[in-house]
């Protein structure tokens, strides 16, 4: 019995342990990179793809075949996401960097974590808390591209909403990993729409940089940084490309990847601006 208590404390701590370090990743590099920008509002790379996460998995609560176990463990795994608004929050509030918008979307996306958490049994409550918790997040959307229409265009290589879209996909694949979900066939097309997303974003930064060469005829300090930039959409092409014709399953530490490349991206393109 001692044994089985241990094992069972073991997995509650492992499940903790990696529904955690994607939220640190976000915030770690999220946050950097706010740093880098010159932007005087606390505004985030991510935030649209942290409520594409969560769409997702309200998507599986609401329309996915599963049991009250699996849905106790991708709710506890989500969860972890109210870290990353809260931080938000507090970062916006109690700064030099306040931004009332970035306040909207951190309170929006607190909200859609809320009617996932406190989710009813019975499919008709669940099903109307879980959609108000969706207009929730509709609304943090509208902040989000409020936020961007404040951002000159050239700049919205950094914010690409097709990049946060990717990472939001990878997000929610690795919860649905950690909460050991059986959805197989919702889980095998991630990888195509994570395949799409990629070209998607490719195409929208070469058209914005298009357009900044031809508006004022730009010259970027860290060329480099871009050449880099579309080779990691090259490395993640790769590696889902592997998957899909091998119809292998995306492990936690494949996501994981995944996940850091994907991150990275705002990173080098903010990198090409720095002299």
């Amino acid at each position: 019995m001692n044994k089985f208590m241990s094992e069972e404390q073991n997995s509650k701590f492992l499940t903790a342990l990696f529904s955690i370090m994607p939220v640190v990743l976000l915030l770690g590099i999220d946050i950097y990179t706010m740093f880098l920008q010159t932007e005087a509002k606390a505004i985030s790379h991510f935030n649209l793809g942290v409520l594409a996460a969560q769409f997702i998995c309200s998507l599986v609560f609401l329309k996915g075949r599963i049991c009250n176990g699996q849905r106790g463990r991708l709710t506890q795994a989500v969860m972890y996401f109210a870290v990353y608004w809260l931080v938000w929050l507090l970062l916006s509030l109690f700064s030099s960097y306040h931004f009332i918008l970035t306040d909207m979307l951190s309170v929006a996306g607190l909200l859609m974590l809320f009617s996932m958490w406190r989710q009813p049994l019975e499919p008709g409550s669940r099903r109307l808390m879980l959609n108000m918790g969706a207009l929730a997040g509709l609304l943090g959307v509208i902040c989000f591209f409020v936020q961007l229409a404040e951002i000159p265009v050239l700049h919205w290589v950094q914010y690409n909403f097709f990049g946060q879209a990717l990472a939001g996909v990878i997000l929610a694949n690795l919860l649905l990993v950690i909460s050991r979900n059986r959805l197989q066939s919702f889980m095998a097309l991630l990888p195509l729409v994570m395949s799409v997303l990629l070209v998607l974003n490719s195409i929208f930064t070469l058209a914005v940089l298009a357009y900044g060469q031809l508006g004022s005829a730009v010259v970027f300090a860290n060329n480099f940084a871009f050449v880099l930039y579309f080779l990691l959409h090259l490395v993640m092409i790769a590696i889902l490309a592997f998957h899909i014709f091998r119809k292998a399953k995306l492990s936690y530490n494949t996501l994981m990847l995944l996940l850091v490349i994907s991150l990275s991206l705002p990173l080098w393109a903010s990198f090409a601006y720095l002299e």
